[in-house]
């Protein structure tokens, strides 16, 4: 893929630079709009990481506007986060795999019974009101060690 012409040249940087570029000029639809910058960010991430990935980007004659309206081909309403960066990274590199960790720090006591009883209140019907009554923010938990739950999705 690089040839001798490549030879010195700082492909994550002039990825990143390229998808801004894209960014800026973006064109697209309702639904890209909602996800365009999550892509650019992500993709900028993945360049980071990976010479490679930053090459083919940098490479790719697609703009990010395109990249965009691939992912969002077909998706309708909705899409998963995970979906939009696996067809974001298959984009560029049709072979990949995309894997995702997610952490869950739990900090504080466990919640008490109070709020472990709790239901959802029923949706009433709107009413005007003048004076809106305020709730107070519940008080802070004093800091304890975290646990960590990690999670692999895909």
């Amino acid at each position: 893929m690089s040839t001798i012409f490549d030879i010195g040249k700082d492909f994550r940087m002039l990825a990143k630079e390229k998808i801004d570029r894209e960014l800026k000029e973006f064109k697209g639809d309702k639904y890209g709009k909602a996800v365009y910058t999550y892509v650019a960010n992500a993709i900028r991430e993945f360049c980071d990481k990976n010479e490679r990935f930053a090459e083919v980007v940098y490479k790719t004659k697609r703009s990010l506007s395109d990249c965009v309206a691939e992912i969002m081909k077909g998706c309708k309403n909705h899409i998963s986060d995970i979906e939009v960066y696996r067809r974001a990274a298959k984009l560029y590199f049709p072979n990949s795999e995309v894997e995702f960790v997610m952490n869950i720090v739990l900090t504080g006591d466990e919640p008490d019974e109070t709020y472990m009883d709790k239901v959802s209140p029923k949706p009433k019907a709107k009413q005007q009101t003048s004076n809106p009554t305020k709730a107070k923010p519940p008080k802070k938990p004093e800091k304890k060690k975290a646990d960590i739950i990690q999670m692999s999705l895909f």
